[in-house]
């Protein structure tokens, strides 16, 4: 046991892996052209490839996201389109790892989406639900926390948000734990502005950011 690696140490070692020919721009606003956000905006697959094999290495057991997969899936999820995947395909990514994926969202339709792949993922459990009143009902420990809600609009309390969403998360989070948000590559920090700062304080690691980010605890 003694040469097994910290979460932290096996964070940081796959994001130089999957990262190392990647750049991912930031932007300074949230009106973004269909160009922008389909050919030039970082997208989500390299942090999931990265959030997967930490649920895999570690034995991550509960997976909780808050903000589910929107929109359809029309191919396969070892397929990359970038006009299709700039949401990222979170929710089954995160079931393809085997852990018990529970997925929250206040849109019924999200839900009704991921119905669709219930017989391919059994382990994975969508709810219509308030993400921040789910939390602080949530009665188990978890082991990942995703945070994607809310979205970044100017004039909304978006970063609070997610920031109120951790707090309600964080009496539940196990020792060793990753959390990881989306959309931090716009508007100073996005989603993660306010929270991210707060999870640096609470002892968590920052491993890597972009259109994501990824914090762990050890």
């Amino acid at each position: 046991m003694a040469n097994v690696p910290k979460i932290s140490e096996r964070a940081t070692e796959l994001v130089e892996e999957v990262f190392q020919a990647i750049t991912i721009p930031t932007y300074f606003r949230v009106d973004l052209t269909r160009d922008e956000q389909a050919l030039q905006r970082g997208k989500p697959l390299p942090y999931l490839l990265v959030a997967d094999q930490l649920i895999r290495e570690f034995e991550l057991k509960t997976v909780i996201e808050i903000g589910s997969m929107r929109s359809p899936l029309p191919h396969s999820l070892a397929d990359f389109n970038p006009r299709c995947c700039n949401e990222g395909h979170s929710s089954l990514h995160l079931a393809d790892t085997g852990a018990n994926v529970i997925t929250i969202d206040i849109d019924p339709r999200c839900a009704e989406i991921l119905g669709q792949f219930k017989a391919d993922f059994p382990n994975l459990h969508a709810i219509t639900a308030d993400g921040i009143e789910f939390l602080r009902d949530f009665k188990e420990s978890i082991d990942f926390l995703y945070l994607d809600a809310w979205d970044v609009v100017k004039g909304t309390d978006y970063a609070h948000k997610h920031l109120v969403a951790y707090q309600a998360a964080l009496p539940r989070l196990s020792p060793t734990c990753v959390v990881q948000i989306d959309d931090t590559d716009l508007m100073n920090g996005g989603k993660g502005r306010l929270v991210i700062p707060q999870l640096i304080r609470d002892g968590f690691q920052l491993v890597t950011w972009g259109r994501q980010a990824i914090l762990v605890r050890d």
